[in-house]
């Protein structure tokens, strides 16, 4: 039977171009059968096409109001013959195994996404058996990853990356450092679920490359990503009768050598705590509800709702938890403080119940140096850490992220957006070192108020806290 292909385009000229200089000359000459949705086709369509379909292409770009995602829905994420296209960054819980697409702050134009495009599909195919090559800039977990992927803290990284090229030149490997930027800006502020969804994105990366090296510099347990990765480390290696999801890891030594890291022998590798089975259902639970292949918004909607079953069944690392389901783990945000934030940080520090702790209450700053705000807070550019009583100064320079928030079956609502825009705020690192002066002034906790147009009556928001 000959392959077809149904594409999604948004009806708009970079969309329509798109189809006509790439999609359409590429299933002619694979002999690939081409069906093309009209704009504005909802989801049951959808459906019926991938059921019917050898590929669905999607283009997935937001680029103003028109798009495809009235049409598409968490299957569309878990369907393997799904492509998913984009010029621009994909909103944050949209990842597939197959997709090319900027990450934030970049843009692509179409001749590199149909060059993609048709290299994944006469690979699909069989018609062309080599890797894809990598794209400058734009590394793909899925397709053709490193041979190893790089633990470290960003505050480390001259030394990580001058240690990866030793260990690559002397080894001929190919070891993954995620990028600056690529999954947060410096002293971003994020929900406790961009947090966690960030460490799943890490853990696809980790099973992808199948092997692990950890790079522990001085500062490497300062960090909740470090620590994270670690930790995601240690709950893909085997435990007990569980099959490993990664072949191995190690550990990095200064001369270029590694030196194996087995879970059961954590402590006389790095001294980390070993990982129990509470602690690996723990954090089974907060990647299954962050997980950005399988999670959006609506499984927090009725237990009936199509997307939270499908999402609640596909995974193997956990059920769905209504502790993660609320506005705390999906609205409230967390802010970092540098004040407040570890210095000099010890493995004897990591403690994996503090670090997967959600309970927030009455506790002010998190081991990491993150407070609890709300949204509205953020525009006013000026928010106090409850812990330090230090004044920060919050800036937005890098725009939106994009969330997909498709609609549930129990919402009355249904012709309102499902791409929601959320402005970036970040901690201005430049303030840093005021921060710190300001910081010893916490005898009067209003005095760095004076002056600023600040009432001295003004509410920074509640002291809670997660790990």
């Amino acid at each position: 039977m000959n392959a077809t292909l149904t594409a999604f385009v948004p009806p708009t000229e970079s969309g329509r171009d798109l189809l006509d200089d790439w999609i359409r000359p590429i299933c002619a000459r694979l002999g690939i059968g081409l069906v093309v949705v009209p704009p504005g086709i909802g989801g049951a369509v959808a459906l019926a096409a991938r059921r019917t379909s050898t590929f669905v292409v999607w283009d997935c770009s937001v680029e103003g109001s028109e798009d495809v995602y009235a049409a598409f829905d968490t299957r569309a994420k878990l369907d393997p013959g799904s492509i998913v296209l984009s010029r621009s960054p994909l909103p944050r819980n949209v990842l597939t195994r197959a997709s090319h697409a900027p990450v934030h702050g970049e843009t692509l134009e179409n001749p590199a996404l149909g060059e993609w495009l048709e290299r994944h599909l006469r690979r699909a195919l069989g018609a062309d058996r080599a890797p894809s090559p990598h794209p400058s800039g734009h590394y793909w977990m899925f397709d053709n990853p490193a041979d190893y992927f790089l633990s470290f803290h960003d505050g480390g990284r001259r030394k990580a990356e001058e240690w990866r090229a030793t260990f690559e030149k002397a080894h001929a490997v190919t070891v993954r450092m995620v990028p600056p930027r690529e999954y947060s800006y410096p002293a971003e502020v994020v929900t406790r679920q961009q947090m966690w969804e960030g460490v799943a994105r890490l853990m696809y990366e980790i099973i992808a490359t199948g092997r692990v090296i950890v790079h522990p510099a001085a500062d490497y347990f300062t960090s909740f990503w470090a620590v994270s990765e670690l930790l995601a480390t240690l709950w893909l290696l085997p435990r007990g009768s569980t099959p490993p999801m990664i072949t191995s890891a190690y550990v990095a030594r200064p001369s270029g050598a590694i030196r194996r890291l087995e879970h059961l022998t954590a402590r006389t590798v790095l001294g980390v705590p070993r990982l129990g089975d509470v602690h690996a259902d723990r954090f089974a639970r907060l990647i299954n509800n962050s997980d950005p292949i399988t999670t959006a918004p609506e499984i927090r909607g009725r237990a009936a709702d199509g997307g939270r079953i499908v999402a609640g069944t596909v995974r193997h690392v956990g059920r769905r938890d209504p502790e993660l389901a609320g506005p705390r783990f999906w609205e409230e945000m967390r802010v970092p403080c540098p004040v407040c934030a570890p210095k000099g940080g010890t493995v004897a520090e990591v403690d994996w119940d503090r670090h997967m702790d959600l309970a927030w209450d009455e506790r002010g700053v998190d081991h990491y140096g993150y407070f609890t705000a709300r949204r509205e807070e953020l525009g006013t550019g000026r928010i106090r850490c409850p812990g330090c009583r230090t004044l920060l100064r919050l800036v937005n320079e890098h725009g939106v992220r994009t969330l997909w928030t498709p609609i549930s079956e129990a919402e009355p609502e249904r012709n309102r957006p499902v791409i929601r825009r959320d402005p970036i705020w970040q901690v201005r690192p430049d303030d840093r070192r005021g921060a710190e002066s300001l910081s010893r002034k916490r005898a009067d906790p209003l005095r760095c108020l004076k002056g600023r147009g600040f009432p001295a009556e003004a509410r920074w928001g509640p002291a809670h806290s997660s790990a």
